[in-house]
């Protein structure tokens, strides 16, 4: 077992929660490439070597760790594992939390999770050993790991929970807290959680959307006790408007306060006065000198504002069929919806070209160029994004949609089949590539191999977009 330093409590040095890619010091970066490799060739232990060396370094580096932990299940699958030892080498680290969380991580990663990655005690420390260094989002990710190697371990459920709702994540507390409720009903506790979070969810300042907004709540939680003081956990518009021009007030007396300026982004967003959000959204990108998750944001709120304009567009082309110059609006529409486009593909190619191995980013744009019918240029990019753990599922089912597009189907069934087979549970996201998988079959005239996808969601989901009908048309229903 890897020693735990021993001696008195200590002020650990402060990291960054969830560090992307193209953030790790260039070393550091190149050894990843490396393990992604690695993984690639399915050479599990020599990525798990790799990503623990570059955890020792960066222990906030979530992607990394998120790497590890399917190298480590991949790399176990199958094996037996011996009773025992580690349950004995994780009581012996408990003592050490507090003294020195950081090693403690680090002996957890060596010495139980690279060959037990669902061990539930190792990652119950490993959620205290994270929060009491600085990083909750690893916190938080040891939790949902159990949760996925156990998924009936209802005590961790109620852990993320909990940890969702602390941090005032009241949309993820509220999907875990529902989850709970379907399997026991009589959960009481979780019933009235999840009732909690949603109401408070649904009028809540973030929207805890994957651009991070959550996240920021998270290291700055004295901004968000300062907005619930403000009564915004239960504000009807009208006391909205009167937060934004209370902070505008604040904003004119010190127009380069950033904290300030995002939290009228924020307040304009969810009055959803789009012009307003992006105009602060872009001024809080500038004063943070380029802060990636505010890059993102902008580009999001600017597409819902070009969204909005197609939108108010369409519907009058939709509403005013015998306008004289209906024909002329047809076509800026036309031209509008095209132009709109190609600027997002532009956007998305230049913050590629600034981050090459971000990707996230990468992901963005192959589903910008698919959306666009560029299949073969979509196609590079979403290959690259599929390195990401988080990410692999979603671009498995989009370059399977590209490879069908590109009639080059038996690739794309190899992409929904892989996809498919890695999610355990009935969510969404299988439903999605399930359903995708069946028309594929349809269109190779596979009869049985259509079906049988389609019975799938049919079992859990009738009412799912037209698959009652094709199932029961099937026994001449």
């Amino acid at each position: 077992m890897a020693e735990v330093t021993e001696g008195t409590e200590a002020t650990e040095p402060q990291f960054k929660d969830d560090i992307k890619q193209h953030e790790l010091d260039p070393k550091l970066n190149k050894l990843y490439l490396k393990a992604e490799s690695a993984m690639e060739l399915r050479n599990w232990s020599y990525a798990i070597s790799l990503i623990q060396a570059i955890l020792t370094k960066e222990p906030g580096f979530l992607d990394g760790r998120k790497s590890l932990r399917l190298a480590a299940a991949k790399e176990s699958a199958g094996k037996r594992m011996k009773l025992g030892g580690e349950a004995l080498k994780v009581l012996k680290m408990q003592s050490q939390v507090k003294k020195d969380p950081l090693g403690v991580m680090a002996a957890l990663e060596k010495d139980v999770l690279g060959a037990d990655p669902y061990n539930s005690q190792a990652n119950e420390l490993l959620y205290e050993a994270a929060v009491a260094t600085g990083l909750p989002m690893t916190g938080g990710f040891a939790l949902q790991t159990v949760i996925e190697g156990d998924p009936d371990n209802i005590k961790f459920y109620h852990k993320l929970g909990d940890f969702y709702l602390e941090r005032e994540a009241f949309e993820k507390a509220a999907e875990i807290f529902g989850k709970i409720v379907e399997k026991n009903r009589s959960d009481l506790e979780a019933t009235k959680k999840y009732k909690d979070a949603t109401a408070r969810g649904s009028i809540a300042s973030q929207k805890w959307d994957s651009d991070g907004d959550w996240r920021d709540l998270l290291k700055d939680k004295d901004a968000s006790k300062d907005l619930e003081s403000s009564g915004r956990a239960a504000m009807t518009p009208e006391m909205l408007q009167e937060l934004a021009d209370k902070l505008l007030v604040e904003y004119s007396e010190d127009k380069e306060n950033l904290d300030i300026v995002k939290r009228l982004a924020s307040t304009y967003e969810e009055l959803e006065q789009w012009d307003s959000s992006l105009s602060f959204y872009e001024w809080a990108f500038h004063l943070s000198k380029n802060d990636p998750a505010l890059e993102k944001k902008v580009a999001k709120v600017r597409e819902t504002v070009n969204s909005h304009r197609l939108d108010e567009l369409r519907a009058f082309v939709a509403e005013n069929p015998e306008h004289p110059d209906i024909e002329q609006y047809k076509k800026q529409l036309e031209e509008s919806e095209l132009s709109q486009l190609d600027e997002l593909i532009a956007e998305s190619q230049e913050r590629v070209d600034r981050n090459p191995t971000d990707n996230e980013l990468r992901f963005e744009l192959g589903e910008r160029l698919y959306r666009a019918k560029k299949y073969r240029e979509a196609i590079k990019h979403l290959q690259q994004a599929k390195r990401s753990p988080s990410l692999k599922i979603q671009v498995m089912n989009m370059l399977g949609q590209c490879y069908d597009q590109m009639n080059m189907t038996d690739l794309a069934a190899v992409q929904f089949k892989e996809a498919v087979a890695e999610l355990p549970v009935m969510d969404a996201m299988k439903k999605e590539l399930l359903y995708n998988m069946a028309l594929l079959y349809e269109k190779l005239g596979k009869e049985e191999e259509y079906l049988e996808a389609l019975k799938e969601i049919y079992a859990v989901d009738y009412d799912y977009k037209d698959v009652a009908e094709r199932v029961e048309k099937s026994y001449g229903g």
